[in-house]
């Protein structure tokens, strides 16, 4: 089982607001905010330097720049190459 995608993790951007079609496909991106799962599913803000947040028409995200608005499904989480038992520094003092 897959585990969830949370705040701080890196994913890959898979789909979007055009589909398959969306620029923002294949873009790394760190989710930064959970915001809200009164839609079928949940949305996330995420930072990215080069999303891009508009339609042909309108703008469809509040986000500001830097960041852009995903839904789950848009995104992939990115395993780290280290376990996360690893990640944690251990911090021991000597005694002389």
């Amino acid at each position: 089982m897959k585990k969830p995608i949370a705040v701080g993790d890196l994913c890959r951007v898979i789909n979007g607001y055009h589909g398959k079609d969306s620029p923002n496909i294949g873009l790394i991106v760190r989710v930064v905010r959970f915001l809200t799962d009164e839609f079928v599913e949940k949305l996330f803000r995420c930072e990215s330097e080069y999303s891009e947040r508009t339609d042909r028409r309108i703008t469809v995200s509040k986000a500001p720049a830097g960041y852009a608005d995903y839904f789950e499904s848009w995104l992939e989480r990115i395993e780290p190459d280290v376990p996360e038992k690893q990640l944690t520094i251990e911090t021991t003092k000597e005694t002389t």
